[in-house]
C-alpha cells in the first residue's frame, strides 16, 4: 500500500475577478492566526469545500458566499494539481481538476477535467477522482454505498460548530451519519479495513435487499397457489400425465347401461335430474374457483403495480430534487468539437442554453415534473379502485364458492338413495363419466398453477442461492475481522498511547490538573468508540466545555501522529482543527496545548496540520508557521 499524501500550498478566493485572498501553505505546522471574528474560520471551510465538502445553505459564511469561486494547488503523492471550485449555496456544484501548478503555463499544461458530485457511465464522481489519485481507487463499493470526500472530510476537519464530545463534523441528514458509514470512516482512514470489509458489509447489504426482495415475491406467488403452494412443476405434469392415462382407460371401457321395468326408468330420470343438478354445480363450483384464482393474481397483480407506481413516484420527487439542487448543466467545452464554448453578449443566460443558444422556458421542467406526477397520482388512484374491486369480487366468489359447495354436497346425498336401484354396470357408467369430467377439470387447474410454479421454482433457486451468498459473505465477514483483530488492537492502542501523552501532562499555571482523569489517564482508560462517535477517558464522555475540546483535538491529532509510521494508514497525513480555542478555552491552556503540537511533530515535515487561532503561541507567531500575516481586519478582502 502506497503512503498517500495530500498537503495545501496554496489557496486563492476569487470575488468579480480579483483575488480576495491568496496565500502559500506549507508542509507540517500551519497556523491561520488574528483577532476574534476576522473570518479564519472560512478559510478552513472553504477549504472543506473546495476539496469536496458539502456546506449547507443556512451554514455558509459572510463574506464567503458572496465571492465566485476558490482554487486550491495540492501536492498529492508528491504530485501537483490545481483544483477549482464554483460558490453555489445550496447546491453541489463539480470540482475542476487539472494537473499542474496554478501559475503553470503554455501547451504542456493539462487542460481541466470537471467531475460532479456523482458517477456515471461515462464518468467519474469528483470524489472517485480524488480517491484515483490518491492511490484509494480500488476500494470502491456499489453507487449508493460509496465513501465520498465529504465524509471523508468529517474525519480530516475538526469544525468549530459540532458538539465538543463528537468525533466526527455533524450531519444534517441523518441517513448519511449511521453508525455503520461512521466506523467506515474511521476504519477506512486507519486502514483497518485491508481485507475489505467494508466492501463485504456492503455487499451484504446488496444480499439482503435482493432476499427480501425475492421473499417478497414469492409470498405473493403462494397467495395465488394457496393450498397447493408445495407443489413442484414435476409433481404437477405427473399428476396431469396420471390423469391423462386415467381418461383414456375410463374411455376405452365404457360399460353397458340396462334398464328392466318402468320404475326403473322414472328412477333413472329422477337420477338423471340429480345427476345433471350435481353437473351444474359442480361446473358452478369449478368456474368459481378459476375465478378466484384469477382474481387473486389480480389483486396480487395490482398490489406490485401499486409499490411500481409509489416508487416511480419517490425516484421522481428525489429526482426533482436533485434538479432543484443542481440545476442546469453548463458546459465549458463542446461535447462534439471539445472547443471552448463562447458566451453570447447578446444572451441572457438565464433564458437561454449556453450551449445551443436555444430560448429556455424557465417553468417547462417544472412543468414536466408535474404533469408526470399528476399522471402517477392518476394511475394510483385508478389503481387503488381496481383494487378494492377485486376484492369485493373476491369476497362475492368466496361466499358463491361456500353456497356451490352445500349445493353440490346435498345433491350428492341424495343421488346416493339411488345406487342400489341401477345394476352395476349402469352406475360403474355414471361414476365414471362423472369421473372423466373431474379429471379434465382438474388437468385445466393444474395447466395454470404450471406457469405459476414454473416462476416459484427459478425464485425458489434464486431465494437458495441469496441464503447460500449471506452465509459466504457473513463467514467472509468474520474471517476477515479476526484477521484485523491484531491490527485493530494495534492502532487503537497507538493513538490512545498519543492521546495519553497529550493529556497527562495538561497543568493549570499553579501545577494543578484541569481534569483528575486527564492526569492519571492510561491507554487501557481511553475507549474510542468511532460507530458511537465518541471518546472515553475513564470510562467518561463529558468534561468541562474546554476539556472536551482539548480530548476532542488529542483523539485526531494522535491518528494523524500515528499515520506518520504506519503505511497502512490511509488519513493522507492532513488534517484542520478549528476548535483550539472553543468551550472557554483560556489563553494559557491553549498555549499549553500548542507547545503539545510543537512537541508531538518535532523533527517531523511530512505532515500538514492547518488550525486557527486569536491566541497564537509567540512560537508559532512568525513566517515559518504562519500562513498570511496576524489578521486584524477582515481575511478576505472585499
Amino acid at each position: 500500500m502506497i503512503k498517500s499524501t495530500l498537503f495545501i500550498e496554496r489557496f486563492i478566493v476569487k470575488k468579480s475577478g480579483f483575488s480576495v485572498y491568496d496565500e502559500k501553505f506549507h508542509r507540517g505546522i500551519n497556523v491561520i492566526r488574528g483577532d476574534h471574528s476576522v473570518g479564519k474560520t472560512t478559510i478552513l471551510e472553504l477549504l472543506f469545500y473546495v476539496l469536496g465538502g458539502e456546506i449547507k445553505d443556512n451554514q455558509w459564511l459572510y463574506p464567503a458566499d458572496k465571492c465566485d469561486y476558490v482554487c486550491c494547488q495540492l501536492s498529492i503523492n508528491d504530485k501537483p494539481f490545481t483544483i477549482k471550485r464554483e460558490i453555489e449555496k445550496g447546491k453541489i456544484p463539480p470540482i475542476s481538476i487539472r494537473s499542474g501548478t496554478y501559475d503553470a503555463e503554455g501547451e504542456n499544461v493539462e487542460s481541466w477535467g470537471t467531475y460532479g458530485p456523482r458517477r456515471s457511465d461515462e464518468k467519474m464522481s469528483f470524489s472517485q477522482k480524488f480517491f484515483e489519485l490518491l492511490g484509494w481507487e480500488g476500494h470502491k463499493t456499489e453507487d449508493y454505498a460509496n465513501l465520498t470526500m465529504h465524509q471523508i472530510l468529517r474525519f480530516l476537519y475538526v469544525d468549530q460548530e459540532t458538539a465538543s464530545t463528537k468525533i466526527f463534523r455533524a450531519e444534517d441528514n441523518q441517513r448519511s451519519d449511521s453508525e455503520g458509514t461512521r466506523l467506515a470512516i474511521a476504519e477506512f482512514l486507519l486502514g483497518l479495513d485491508n481485507l475489505d470489509t467494508h466492501q463485504l458489509r456492503q455487499e451484504l447489504l446488496i444480499a439482503e435487499r435482493e432476499f427480501d426482495r425475492v421473499s417478497a415475491d414469492l409470498s405473493a406467488m403462494y397467495r395465488i397457489l394457496g393450498e397447493d403452494s408445495g407443489v413442484t412443476l414435476q409433481t404437477l405434469r405427473v399428476s396431469i400425465a396420471s390423469n391423462v392415462e386415467e381418461i383414456i382407460r375410463l374411455r376405452d371401457s365404457p360399460p353397458e347401461v340396462e334398464i328392466d321395468s318402468d320404475i326403473k326408468s322414472i328412477r333413472i330420470a329422477e337420477y338423471k335430474k340429480i345427476k345433471s343438478d350435481i353437473e351444474t354445480y359442480s361446473k358452478q363450483l369449478q368456474r368459481f374457483q378459476s375465478d378466484l384464482f384469477s382474481i387473486n393474481g389480480e389483486i396480487v397483480d395490482c398490489q406490485l403495480f401499486e409499490k411500481s407506481l409509489r416508487y416511480r413516484k419517490k425516484s421522481l420527487l428525489e429526482s426533482k430534487a436533485a434538479y432543484d439542487s443542481v440545476g442546469f448543466l453548463r458546459y465549458s467545452q463542446c461535447p462534439c468539437c471539445l472547443g471552448e464554448v463562447a458566451e453570447s453578449d447578446n444572451l441572457d443566460s438565464g433564458d437561454t442554453c449556453h450551449l445551443c443558444k436555444s430560448p429556455v422556458e424557465k417553468n417547462k421542467h417544472t412543468s414536466n415534473y408535474m404533469e408526470i406526477l399528476n399522471e402517477l397520482d392518476f394511475q394510483l388512484n385508478s389503481n387503488t379502485k381496481v383494487l378494492q374491486d377485486n376484492i369485493e369480487h373476491k369476497v362475492g366468489l368466496e361466499s358463491a364458492i361456500e353456497v356451490a359447495k352445500a349445493n353440490l354436497a346435498n345433491a350428492q346425498s341424495k343421488i346416493s338413495e339411488f345406487v342400489g336401484l341401477f345394476d352395476p354396470a349402469s352406475h360403474a357408467a355414471l361414476e365414471r363419466a362423472k369421473k372423466i369430467g373431474f379429471l379434465e377439470s382438474e388437468n385445466i387447474n393444474q395447466e395454470k398453477k404450471i406457469r405459476v410454479v414454473t416462476e416459484l421454482d427459478s425464485y425458489k433457486l434464486k431465494k437458495l442461492d441469496l441464503i447460500a451468498d449471506i452465509s459466504k459473505i457473513k463467514e467472509l465477514i468474520l474471517s476477515a475481522s479476526a484477521s484485523n483483530k491484531k491490527r485493530r488492537e494495534a492502532v487503537y492502542s497507538g493513538i490512545a498511547e498519543n492521546v495519553v501523552g497529550i493529556l497527562q501532562p495538561e497543568r493549570r499555571a499553579n501545577g494543578e490538573p484541569y481534569e483528575e482523569e486527564f492526569a492519571g489517564a492510561n491507554t487501557s482508560e481511553v475507549e474510542i468508540d468511532f460507530a458511537k462517535d465518541r471518546m472515553l477517558i475513564n470510562g467518561r464522555v463529558k468534561f468541562s466545555g474546554s476539556s472536551n475540546y482539548i480530548k476532542k483535538n488529542s483523539l485526531h491529532i494522535s491518528a494523524l501522529l500515528e499515520s506518520l509510521d504506519d503505511i497502512n494508514y490511509r488519513l493522507p497525513r492532513f488534517l484542520m482543527v478549528d476548535a483550539i480555542e472553543n468551550g472557554g478555552m483560556k489563553e494559557f491552556r491553549s498555549h499549553n496545548f500548542q507547545r503539545a503540537l510543537i512537541s508531538s511533530f518535532e523533527g517531523r515535515n511530512d505532515f500538514q496540520l492547518i488550525f486557527c487561532t486569536s491566541m497564537v503561541l509567540d512560537e508559532l507567531n512568525n513566517q515559518k508557521f504562519g500562513v498570511g500575516p496576524y489578521y486584524s481586519g477582515n481575511v478576505l478582502n472585499i
